[in-house]
């Protein structure tokens, strides 16, 4: 039973579908771009940048978001009973968290190839969230501090850490440039949460009150692995007028299986801490990025990009006891499991989960529109809206990988100092919808090792960020 506690993921500070939290670069950061971030979302975009040229880039993300859980996705009566908002009601998070980007390319003094390299974090994102003070120093059921959302996380990490290194050829004959990178990858999931061996929320055990046993216990994962994946990409530019970008950004891995290794720790009850060795296994998508900008006047530009992520190829994580030769995670019943509990298939398929974690994705994208003026000719003023689509259906939406239909808008300024060097600022707001799973999670419905608690509830976020970069040719 030990072997049912598990860790799931963290909630990212998501900008974009799913667990994307790219806005390097700002209102600059796109497919038709030229500075350095190009290296992630478009190769062929260095290509146009003359010199050398390096691109410091730092993000600060503000978070607010809230989860209400209902009386109804309590495991039993008996919890609310004994305990009134220690496992229903509202709970809570503001955090905060810097994401940094740093990139350089270089023409090495030719006229038609560009290198260049960066480090950033693409996917992922960390979070911690508030405590119920109405639990603070309570003896009698110490784990209610952590909050309603305790039971998916309660404080953590997801990154993805990208090493990326590239090259572009210019041909400005026809006007074409291509490029491609290739990317070490370093995953990390560090997070903690409540957790009970028979997947409920249940505070105690026993039926009356002189049988009841604390039952509430935690789970600690810490898990890191590496990958490599790759872009392509291809840029037309029109006599400086019009440009039009197309990229293809893999999967982690190319063909999409990751595996992260480390420990899991835990402590069920009153018990001891119990240490074991685990993998945890997923899938993340590849990106297909398109965009297009033009210059109808010296002073004005106009932006219009998208992209398209496909995350229906996130169907589960799972974690796997190390120690079991022949591991693996084969479920049946994918193309059922949002309509019905999952069906388990044949015997040996389940062999080594610690606990399956069913995700079904599906397929995400967004679309920006953006506009620059030249208000004298160092300084360009911005602004820009957006739209990007949620990965997350409401039938395994928890706190721990949240995400919702979304808006945004930025506005934001560049200056040339001087000739060498630029600096610009880039505040963005995204709006997300309120979600309302109304009956329809799943997380509570599967069997072992699956069944986690009910996940039902009232879904809020709002995420500000403020963007800073220098910029610096030579």
């Amino acid at each position: 039973m030990v072997a049912m506690a598990t860790a799931g993921l963290v909630a990212p500070e998501a900008a974009a579908s799913g667990l994307s939290s790219a806005r390097f670069g700002g209102e600059q950061g796109h497919p038709t771009t030229d500075n350095p971030t190009a290296l992630y979302y478009n190769p062929a975009g260095i290509a146009l940048s003359r010199g050398t040229r390096i691109f410091v880039d730092g993000t600060l993300a503000l978070r607010w978001a809230s989860y209400t859980r209902p009386e109804s996705a309590v495991s039993s009566q008996t919890s609310l009973d004994i305990a009134p908002g220690a496992n229903d009601g509202k709970a809570t998070l503001s955090n905060q968290i810097f994401a940094p980007f740093a990139g350089v390319t270089s023409d090495f003094g030719t006229k038609f190839m560009t290198a260049g390299a960066a480090a950033y974090f693409p996917f992922g994102g960390s979070a911690t969230w508030d405590q119920n003070e109405k639990y603070r120093g309570n003896s009698q059921f110490p784990g209610a501090v952590d909050g309603a959302q305790r039971w998916y996380t309660i404080d953590g990490s997801l990154k993805s850490m990208y090493l990326t290194g590239g090259i572009g050829f210019n041909f400005p004959q026809i006007g074409l440039s291509v490029g491609a990178t290739g990317s070490v990858i370093h995953s990390t999931v560090n997070t903690i949460r409540a957790r009970n061996a028979d997947g409920t929320d249940d505070l105690v055990s026993g039926s009356t009150p002189d049988t009841y046993r604390l039952k509430e216990g935690r789970s600690l994962i810490d898990v890191a692995g590496w990958q490599g994946g790759f872009s392509v990409g291809a840029l037309w530019n029109l006599r400086e007028v019009l440009w039009i970008g197309a990229s293809y950004t893999s999967q982690p891995n190319v063909t999409g299986g990751m595996t992260l290794t480390g420990t899991l720790t835990n402590v069920l009850a009153l018990s001891d801490p119990e240490t074991q060795n685990v993998e945890l296994t997923q899938t993340l998508p590849d990106i297909l990025r398109l965009g297009v900008r033009v210059r109808p006047t010296r002073r004005l530009e106009l932006r219009v990009f998208g992209d398209y992520t496909r995350w229906s190829v996130f169907k589960r994580q799972c974690v796997l006891n190390s120690s079991i030769d022949g591991r693996r995670c084969d479920f049946a019943g994918d193309e059922t499991a949002l309509s019905a509990p999952a069906t388990y298939g044949a015997e040996g398929e389940i062999d080594g989960v610690v606990q399956h974690l069913p995700r079904f994705w599906k397929d995400a994208g967004g679309v920006r529109v953006g506009a620059s003026y030249w208000i004298i000719e160092s300084l360009e003023a911005f602004i820009g809206a957006g739209y990007d689509s949620s990965a997350v259906p409401v039938q395994t939406l928890d706190p721990a990988l949240m995400d919702m239909d979304k808006g945004s808008v930025s506005i934001g300024a560049r200056w040339q100092i001087v000739q060498r060097f630029a600096l610009a600022l880039t505040s963005t707001q995204i709006i997300y919808r309120k979600v309302d799973t109304k009956g329809q999670n799943l997380l509570n419905k599967w069997e072992q090792p699956t069944r986690q608690a009910s996940a039902d509830g009232v879904y809020t976020q709002f995420l500000s960020l403020i963007s800073i970069y220098a910029d610096v040719h030579f």
